[in-house]
């Protein structure tokens, strides 16, 4: 089983591993001709990419949780429905 420090260790390396690929990309696109500032802006960027990652992914289980609810309340609501008719009695 992974203990908090694992993780921790994990996230740090994913962190440093995207911050790495993103200098790179700076380093062969935007700062061609100064490459010592592709290591200035790519920490500040990669935390930024992951920011915006994590705000979507919260953004999407939020939209999901919605539709989730409204098919948990309407499941309900059917089953309730059916046990009331199922226990009424025939003519």
């Amino acid at each position: 089983m992974l203990d908090w420090g694992t993780i921790g260790v994990l996230i740090a390396r994913g962190f440093e591993v995207l911050e790495d690929i993103i200098n790179t990309l700076l380093v062969q696109t935007l700062f061609k001709a100064k490459p010592e500032l592709a290591s200035q802006f790519s920490g500040p960027l990669s935390l930024l990419v992951s920011l915006t990652a994590l705000y979507l992914l919260l953004t999407l289980v939020a939209a999901a949780r919605k539709a989730i609810g409204i098919l948990l309340a309407l499941g309900w609501g059917l089953l309730a429905l059916a046990i009331v008719l199922t226990s009424l009695p025939t003519p």
